[in-house]
């Protein structure tokens, strides 16, 4: 076969071959791009979504804080059947009403449990009266469970069935002190708020409000809103859990929800299913309303794999053109240096930095991608060297500041609990024996009550370098809580460790504190174990915990 047919068909397999491993990693590649660009896409339009959905809401909430704070209501509030307290209120609350968006509010009192309800279209004042609310009566549960909870903010979808309207109502408690007086606040037109809300939401999202149990507040399917959630039994609940497929989506969706209460305003996602699609889930606190908000965003509708399909077609017909055509050329011009740049890029990956190499033949472009790629790479490692460095630093700080404790700089319970940890697992091993001495601080009570805490803190204080000048390099010494503290004692034998034991208890070189001119001796109760076959941690603690004991109660 002649060398033209043998480099022909050897070019039509490889670019069979390629093309069909391009395919496939194509898709890999291309599905991650778009999972990244849609998590981006998701933080902003979050963002975005909160400030022209929801101002309206949360200027309603700061008008309803403004109102209840409206010294002629808190006033009648007090006494809710003085005529001339309630005329001057009425007066004021009329006055403010315009500044409501709906130009309506509510009062309900705690002192004689009316309803008044004012929508500018009552003729007199007296008509605001509506209602006497009931505490009986599962329709006015909501005012009293939000009172028990003392609730400051209160959002929630709720029907009146007196009044015969469906709103988004925000209460805000009336507050004298700490003691509650009733509830006011003022309602949006709901099917006003969902239709600006579907109007102004992007088309590869869907957007919902819940509270922190997941009751969805409010979604474009006013049907699955979930009215009246607060006195709502749990299983009559409509959660925007429901809205996902399957479990492993809810509970991922649950823990989104758990870390953006913990950090507001800050955007968390999560890959869920949702009517049989897989979508990206992304979440907001918003504090200022008590309320979350979520996204989901159809990731295939955002940006289609079939989008790709023409890049794939292009690759493929550049790959024939160049084999064929440009084949030495692009060899030496483009792939070598290209070649030589992913190798540097590996290498990057691995932290380091591999100068490409380059011959004469490489193109100008190339020379100039690499030349910018040097730049950007040399940056990079050395913030990510400086940025690790900060990392390190700031870890081991914080777990030398996790394990020791602040007033005697000794280990705490919890830090030397894990190096107890550890040293039986080394003793478990080598069988390099060691014990624990227990000393607690005699009549170190008295000492508080007399002298003061500050005294009690200089003992603690003056006992830690105190025990840790007797043990040296023989042990290490720990603030176990309180008056006491525990001592590792890297001994072999009893003897050894009865002999630490024996010059805290007889106080050979006594410790002598010097507190307001009085010189105070302290005196030390003192038990020790040694390690014993069979031994663990908790057994060794209780039988060191009890020898001490048993001295601390023979001297009284």
């Amino acid at each position: 076969m002649a060398i033209k047919s043998r480099f022909l068909i050897s070019t039509t397999v490889i670019l069979v071959l390629t093309g069909f491993f391009s395919w496939l990693s194509m898709r890999v590649l291309a599905e991650d791009i778009i999972v990244s660009w849609v998590g981006r896409y998701a933080e902003k339009q979050v963002q975005y979504d909160k400030v022209r959905t929801l101002l309206p809401l949360i200027q309603e909430v700061a008008l309803s804080k403004e109102f209840a704070e409206l010294d002629s209501l808190k006033a009648w509030a007090k006494q809710p059947f003085n005529e001339v307290l309630k005329k001057q209120t009425l007066q004021d609350t009329e006055a403010f009403r315009h500044r409501f968006s709906d130009k309506s509010y509510f009062i309900a009192l705690k002192g004689n449990e009316h309803y008044y309800y004012s929508d500018g279209k009552q003729t007199s004042n007296s008509e605001l009266y509506r209602y006497t609310l009931h505490q009986y009566n599962p329709d006015d549960a909501w005012f009293y469970q939000i009172m028990e909870k003392k609730l400051n903010l209160h959002l929630n979808v709720n029907p009146d069935v007196e009044l015969g309207l469906i709103k988004l109502w925000s209460d805000v408690l009336i507050r004298d002190g700490e003691d509650v007086l009733g509830v006011v606040g003022t309602g949006l037109d709901l099917s006003a708020f969902l239709h600006q809300m579907i109007e102004k939401q992007d088309i590869y999202s869907a957007i919902v409000f819940t509270n922190e149990e997941g009751s969805i507040q409010l979604y474009q399917q006013e049907e699955l809103i979930d009215y009246s959630s607060l006195t709502k039994q749990a299983q009559k609940k409509s959660l925007v859990f429901q809205l996902l497929d399957d479990s492993q989506s809810r509970t991922q969706l649950k823990h989104s929800l758990a870390l953006a209460k913990e950090s507001p305003n800050r955007v968390n996602t999560a890959p869920v299913y949702k009517d049989g699609v897989r979508q990206l889930a992304s979440v907001v606190y918003i504090p200022e309303i008590d309320w979350f908000q979520v996204n989901f965003i159809d990731i295939n509708g955002f940006l289609p794999m079939t989008e790709f399909s023409g890049l794939l077609i292009v690759l493929f017909i550049s790959l024939v053109c160049a084999l064929i055509v440009f084949y030495v050329l692009l060899n030496l011009i483009v792939i070598k240096p290209l070649a030589e740049l992913d190798l540097s890029i590996r290498a990057l990956g691995k932290n380091y930095y591999q100068t490409p190499k380059l011959s004469r033949f490489a193109g100008l472009e190339i020379k100039k991608l690499v030349f910018h790629y040097h730049k950007i790479s040399t940056s990079l490692l050395e913030y990510q060297q400086e940025l690790e460095e900060k990392v390190a630093e700031r870890t081991k700080e914080l777990s030398r500041i996790a394990r020791l404790d602040p007033l005697t700089e000794l280990y705490n319970r919890r830090g030397f609990e894990l190096h107890l940890t550890e040293y039986m697992q080394c003793w478990q091993q080598d069988n390099h024996a060691f014990g624990l001495i227990n000393v607690d601080v005699n009549q170190f009570k008295s000492v508080n009550d007399l002298y003061g805490h500050a005294a009690g803190d200089l003992v603690l204080q003056k006992t830690a370098i105190y025990l840790t000048n007797i043990v040296g390099d023989k042990g290490e010494v720990a603030r176990w809580g309180g008056d006491e503290f525990l001592i590792l004692a890297k001994q072999d034998d009893y003897e050894d460790l009865a002999a630490i034991s024996e010059q805290l208890q007889n106080g050979r070189e006594s410790l002598v504190i010097k507190v307001n001119e009085q010189n105070i001796t302290i005196r030390f109760s003192v038990g020790s174990a040694l390690v014993e076959e069979g031994d663990t941690l908790e057994s060794l603690l209780h039988r060191a915990d009890n020898a001490m004991y048993a001295v601390k109660f023979n001297r009284q």
